[in-house]
């Protein structure tokens, strides 16, 4: 028997090789049979999006099936539970949003526990949030929309799909003293349907889930909520440089996996994720919806979940926002 320091390893020692050598068996035989990936928000929306754009160059490089499962509802939260308590075996992922940040701040009481119930695996796209109107809205730029929003208080309303889309018009209220009011949709689906007709004026949204329909000139970009241009929409204001410095709101959507998974089976699957956000055809795919790939691996997830977690907490409370 091997030694350690010249004596035999005890129980303990011997169990925690043993779990070593089990974790790292797991991650070089993964896959060996079909992968869901658990999208917790209706059909259509950015988060189904970046789930197809990578599934089928996963399923080839896996050489299993990569299954995109819906279970919408409750903002997230229903799917997000499912997976935080499913087996952390790598064969049910978690496709989310940075709403997943937000929501420890929005809800009273959270059925998991978001910074020790799952696992950052990778960070698959970000976008910043764009400011967009009917085109009935009588403003052509962000200031002109910031002096309308002031001069009928109250009266302009905007829609947001998660929480973390309401928590950037929150902070856009904030930053320039307006005082749009909050219209909460189910998806993202229903809210382009609404904003579309005019039935809702204003949206905060990624810009991925609005840019077809600001190519189609069935909505007016205002501009993103960031300090310098975007390289997914060049010709966009970047509000926080003019017309509202500091107002900086980004969307992301990442792949989690349940709290136990091994980490080196986590670093295998960030890898081939990387791998395939790499892929040219994926590439073109996320810029088509206005999102940049990133690749981001579990270490800079993990910290960037934490620091928005405290961020969103802030603006929250700020905004004098009570959890449901």
């Amino acid at each position: 028997m091997a030694k350690v320091f010249g004596r035999k390893p005890g129980r303990a020692a011997a169990g925690l090789v043993l779990g070593f050598a089990a974790a790292f068996a797991q991650a070089q035989v993964f896959p060996d049979k079909p992968v869901r990936i658990i999208v917790p928000a209706a059909p259509g929306g950015s988060a189904d999006k970046n789930a197809r754009a990578i599934a089928d160059k996963l399923g080839d490089l896996w050489k299993q099936p990569v299954i995109i499962e819906l279970k919408p509802g409750a903002n997230t939260l229903i799917g997000t539970d499912y997976v935080a308590k499913s087996p952390p075996d790598g064969y049910t992922l978690l496709m989310n949003s940075a709403a997943i940040a937000v929501n420890p701040s929005v809800y009273a009481k959270l059925p998991y526990d978001t910074l020790n119930d799952l696992v950052p695996v990778a960070l698959v796209s970000t976008a910043p949030f764009a400011v967009v109107v009917h085109p009935s809205v009588p403003a052509r730029s962000m200031k002109e929309f910031i002096a309308l929003a002031r001069s009928n208080p109250q009266v302009l309303s905007f829609g947001t799909a998660e929480s973390r889309a309401m928590l950037a018009g929150h902070q856009f209220n904030l930053l320039a003293k307006t005082q749009l009011q909050s219209v909460p949709y189910k998806g993202a689906g229903a809210l382009m349907n609404d904003l579309v007709a005019g039935h809702v004026p204003v949206s905060f949204s990624a810009l991925s889930s609005v840019q077809a329909q600001v190519q189609a000139g069935r909505l007016r970009l205002l501009g993103v909520a960031a300090s310098k241009p975007s390289d997914l929409s060049p010709q966009a204001e970047p509000i926080a440089a003019g017309a509202l410095p500091g107002f900086e709101a980004s969307s992301w959507f990442g792949l989690f996996a349940p709290k136990g998974t091994a980490p080196s089976l986590a670093s295998r699957i960030h890898q081939d994720v990387a791998a395939v956000l790499r892929d040219p055809v994926v590439t073109k795919r996320f810029a088509d919806m206005g999102a940049q790939p990133s690749g981001e691996g579990p270490g800079p997830f993990a910290l960037r979940l934490r620091d928005e977690v405290e961020s969103s907490a802030r603006i929250a409370r700020a905004a004098s926002i009570q959890p449901e």
